[in-house]
């Protein structure tokens, strides 16, 4: 599934920038790229997109690991049946 990849994707990407010794730019690159996908899938008014935009701002772990929380979060509410 497309969605389920995308979501991987970035929660990996995340990772990564943790990995990287919080390069600016990888982390910039994926904050953009990571609020997209959130703003794409639930909406701009939805609750994990709000709180990522307000609270992912810095290059620092615990900026990095909440992102990856709400990820993880919005790609398990995305996907559980209606």
């Amino acid at each position: 599934m497309q969605l389920e990849k995308s979501i991987d994707d970035l929660i990996e990407a995340g990772w990564m920038v943790i990995h990287s010794d919080f390069d600016e730019a990888a982390f910039q690159n994926w904050r953009s790229k990571a609020a997209v996908c959130l703003d794409s899938l639930l909406g701009s008014e939805h609750t994990y997109t709000q709180y990522f935009r307000n609270h992912v701002r810095h290059s620092a772990t615990s900026s990095i690991l909440t992102g990856v929380g709400i990820l993880t979060a919005a790609g398990m509410d995305a996907l559980k049946p209606n």
